[in-house]
């Protein structure tokens, strides 16, 4: 059962491996369209250009360059050549079988040549045309006590580099052209479970990348900027405060090696006029105020917007989103930068700031945390403007706004071990976890795939050991009370206003992410395993596709000689079957799905 809402208003360690060219089709499924020679393939990795800064800050339309293609993380192409009037007609051009694993990946396409990461930092080059492998990268993966995400969302093409952050904590740069090494440098400690999950971004001249792992009890994470000839670090920024620091109060008597958290596991954005740099934190380490025995305070900067400055790191301005976290309420996901005007309706949105100037502004917007919440802050000064959710929860409750943070709900803290409280929505998973919202200029829009959940949640005890997973709850996901039991929810809002445009709803959770188009289309895939293409204005469904499994990539749109293709990578990702047990699938099944017009 579907459900369609359309309000009635305007639309608007060295470890690396030599690679080795492959010249088998071993693995690729050549569609209707033939195939290119080999010799044609090795073609692109020999009249490959650089990648320019120039290139990165205003991409060539038929290219995809960095995780969620600009610097603004809108997910938007502007091809057009498939579009409304005739999506119906997609069909499959190629298919890919990719490494087994925990498939995240975001193709990456330049010169007409696409590159693959994927699960354990294992890299390939293939022709964007029809998958002819060119060269592949494989790492070794380490062995620890501590766990590892061994997922692998995004890279950057610079020059003739592609540049990847590794399982073990490594940024490794590769040759473009052939996959060979050209340097590496350890960032992190992966033997107390540091890593890199999220992959770094070419900003204002240095690789910039997010630590991950601080999920694990080691220390504090951090972000951090990178010489792209040699990787040497030129600045560290923590993620928490540190004691002395200005806000170290919120963390109580803890001292610093016990201030744990702070993972920034989902890659930046920037802003190049304004020359910030806007990163999310995940959570506090243990998850619960009781056993981190911080008194019941912020513990800054967990679960925070950052903004710093690209030249020095320094973080400009900060706002907490959710202050004090017991839930694992994370709040790392993609900040989405855009310029609109500014013009919230109180009727639409759940929190306004009452001093709000209306007019146009840049701003830092999209859903940053899994409660599923439409947060938007002026990009310049971090204050904020309104609020609302797209999906139930109850973590929430209001905004402190002179003080920049959030209002969590005092109903639903725990105030011992083994007390349960009714929590929504569920941590594994929440109402959006790392599955990308969109944003088109077209409809100056945003187009967010949450779900509504619930989880009964209850706090452990912790034994602090150097390198351990915390496991700090014991949870189990129910559906939301009282409702009408559709999980999944797709959301057009409109950023000027906050008003919902239109809004899917269904059975099937809706765990992929979000691709817009300059056809005036919206791709998103589902638990059902339907990839769809959605009319931007209206929320009709245009066209369907039903995958071999649900689709943990991030969808893309590129050009070739003309053509226009729609890529998208199945296999794992986040799902909410557990609620809708009719919904069945195999696991495993990572293949890239490449479509076109006849």
């Amino acid at each position: 059962m579907t459900i369609l809402f359309r309000p009635a208003t305007r639309r608007s360690p060295n470890r690396a491996v030599t690679p080795s060219v492959v010249a088998a089709f071993a693995g690729v499924f050549i569609g209707v369209f033939g195939a290119c020679s080999f010799a044609e393939a090795q073609s692109l990795t020999e009249n490959y250009t650089p990648v320019t800064e120039a290139m990165l800050l205003s991409p060539p339309d038929g290219e995809w360059l960095m995780w969620r293609r600009n610097y603004g993380h809108w997910g938007y192409s502007p091809l057009d050549q498939i579009n409304t009037s005739n999506v119906g007609s997609l069909r499959l051009a190629w298919a890919w079988t990719m490494q087994a694993g925990m498939q995240e990946t975001t193709p990456l396409v330049h010169d007409g040549v696409m590159f693959l990461p994927q699960a354990c930092d294992f890299i390939e080059a293939v022709d964007a045309r029809d998958g002819t492998p060119l060269w592949e990268y494989r790492r070794e993966r380490v062995e620890t006590d501590a766990s590892l995400a061994c997922a692998n969302r995004n890279g950057v093409l610079y020059g003739n580099q592609l540049i990847i952050g590794t399982h073990d904590a490594y940024l490794v740069s590769l040759d473009a052209r052939t996959g060979e090494v050209t340097w590496e440098h350890q960032v992190g400690d992966w033997t107390i479970g540091q890593h890199y999950s999220g992959g770094p971004q070419l900003i204002n001249g240095q690789i910039v990348a997010g630590m991950s792992g601080c999920y694990h009890i080691n220390m504090s994470c951090w972000i951090s900027a990178h010489d792209p000839e040699t990787g040497e670090e030129l600045w560290r920024t923590r993620t928490i405060v540190q004691e002395g620091e200005p806000g170290s109060e919120t963390w109580g008597a803890v001292p610093d090696e016990q201030r744990n958290g702070g993972s920034a596991w989902i890659a930046p954005s920037y802003d190049p006029d304004l020359n910030l740099i806007y990163v999310g934190v995940a959570v506090p380490v243990p998850w619960g105020s009781v056993q981190r025995d911080t008194g019941g305070g912020d513990v800054l900067y967990t679960n925070s917007t950052l903004a710093l400055n690209a030249d020095t790191g320094e973080i400009e301005w900060y706002f907490q989103h959710l202050p004090g976290d017991d839930w694992d309420q994370d709040h790392p996901f993609e900040r989405i930068v855009v310029e609109t005007e500014v013009a919230p309706n109180p009727d639409a949105v759940a929190w306004l700031n009452p001093d709000i100037t209306p007019g146009r502004r840049k701003v830092v917007t999209g859903i940053p945390g899994k409660p599923g919440i439409v947060w938007t802050l002026d990009a310049a000064t971090g204050d904020f403007l309104w609020a609302r959710a797209t999906s139930y929860q109850n973590v929430i409750v209001g905004v402190d706004v002179e003080g920049r943070k959030g209002i969590a709900n005092p109903a639903i803290k725990l105030a011992a071990i083994e007390e349960e409280a009714l929590v929504c929505p569920a941590l594994n998973g929440g109402g959006i976890n790392w599955q990308a919202v969109a944003y088109s200029p077209q409809t100056n829009a945003l187009y967010a795939p949450t779900n509504n959940t619930c989880m009964t949640y209850s706090l452990r005890g912790v034994d602090h050991q150097l390198g351990d997973y915390h496991s700090s709850a014991d949870y189990r996901r129910i559906e939301v009370p009282n409702s009408d039991q559709q999980v999944g929810q797709f959301t057009a809002v409109d950023v000027a206003t906050g008003e919902t445009l239109w809004a899917l709803r269904q059975r099937a959770g809706i765990g992929g992410s979000v691709l817009t188009t300059g056809g005036g289309l919206v791709f998103v895939t589902d638990d059902a395993r339907r990839f769809r293409a959605f009319d931007a204005d209206t929320g009709e469904i245009l066209w369907e596709q039903i995958l071999n499994s649900t689709a943990g990539g991030y969808p893309v749109s590129y050009s070739v000689d003309g053509v226009q293709y729609i890529a998208i990578a199945a296999g794992g990702g986040v799902n909410y079957r557990g609620l809708t047990r009719e919904i069945r699938q195999r696991g495993g099944g990572n293949t890239l799905f490449v479509f076109r017009l006849p």
